[in-house]
């Protein structure tokens, strides 16, 4: 599994690294230190092995760093995905002050860990579940 982790949250997506190598999940989590330019030949080396793609941004998901991502892996190296690609982003709300709201409105480990089970095929996809 290819766990592109965006701009922040580099800490998130390690620990629900070592969450799913418990759970038999090896990944692989490229720390993107520049988006501009975009490492494009990692990524899509990346994606050629693991053949999965999960995208970890804090920003909003319209327009982010985590779409252009899937952008570039599907115009480069979509015929190498066994999975839907992932993207995991802010939510699209005004930044909450308080503590608890603003845990509710970027991602937290669970919903990485989550991300890369439905990618695995070990949990049931979101629009099965509603």
């Amino acid at each position: 599994i290819l766990a592109c982790e965006v701009i922040t949250k580099r800490l998130f997506v390690v620990q629900a690294a070592e969450i799913l190598e418990k759970e038999g999940i090896d990944a692989e989590v490229i720390n993107l230190r520049s988006i501009r330019p975009l490492d494009r030949s990692t990524i899509n080396a990346s994606v050629r092995k693991t053949n999965r793609l999960i995208t970890v941004e804090e920003g909003f998901p319209q327009h982010g760093v985590g779409a252009e991502i899937c952008a570039s892996v599907v115009e480069e190296s979509f015929a190498y995905l066994d999975a839907p690609v992932e993207r995991i982003a802010g939510a699209d709300v005004p930044m909450p002050y308080a503590a608890n709201l603003e845990r509710m409105a970027v991602p937290q480990v669970e919903d990485i860990v989550r991300a890369a089970e439905r990618a695995c095929y070990r949990a049931v996809p979101l629009a099965a579940a509603a």
